[in-house]
């Protein structure tokens, strides 16, 4: 991603929210996204997220939108295969939520669990792991882990594979317990949301896995 793209997202951020953002370009265009991104359309998704990103450089757009443009843009970027953008954009949002929600929050949550899984999904267990090191506590600070259990408890076997795969297994067998003592615990729940896991290796079509964190 361009360095101006995230100067525009900390301009943003003092810019004050439109009185009817509903109606502005930016909106529209971010809703185009999201209903392309739920055809499974995800080319179509990110040109029509990164319209959106280029409209909020002139007009006034609240923070928590840009924040979530830039968090969608950056997830499709991935699953076109561009790790780079996807992962600066995702760093952008990341800031920007630090910066408007405080040390904690929801989304910034989702947001580190989703740089894990860029990274994680390709193998980059080392690159992974420092964001799941940050997420994983800060769920259970929120006390968020129970909300969707399904994804918290796969998240928590993916940061178990990633120490294990760094050379932690100690502390990988402990979260593995941990792991099936939650599949017990949660056997009849369901996931609440798709993820979209990321390749490798670009395909016409993208792996699709139940849960989102």
């Amino acid at each position: 991603m361009r360095p101006a793209i995230a100067i525009l997202a900390l301009a943003l951020l003092a810019g004050g929210c439109s009185k009817d953002f509903s109606t502005t370009n930016m909106a529209r265009y971010h809703d185009a996204g999201t209903r392309a991104e739920s055809s499974r359309d995800y080319q179509g998704a990110e040109e029509n997220y990164e319209r959106a990103l280029v409209w909020a450089g002139t007009e006034k757009v609240p923070p928590a939108m840009l924040s979530l443009t830039l968090y969608n843009l950056g997830r499709m970027k991935g699953h076109g295969c561009k790790f780079e953008e996807a992962r600066e954009l995702l760093l952008t949002s990341l800031a920007l939520e630090e910066a408007t929600s405080g040390p904690a929050s929801t989304q910034i949550s989702r947001r580190l669990f989703e740089l894990a899984r860029l990274f994680y999904d390709r193998k980059q267990y080392a690159e992974a792991l420092p964001y799941y090191a940050q997420a994983i506590p800060m769920v259970r600070q929120l006390k968020l882990e129970n909300e969707n259990p399904v994804a918290f408890t796969d998240a928590l076997q993916e940061y178990a594979t990633s120490l294990r795969q760094t050379g932690d297994p100690q502390t990988a067998e402990s979260l593995a317990a941990e792991v099936s003592n939650r599949r017990i615990q949660h056997a009849d729940a369901r996931p609440q949301y798709l993820i979209v896991r990321y390749t490798a290796i670009c395909r016409s079509t993208t792996l699709v896995q139940a849960g989102r964190a």
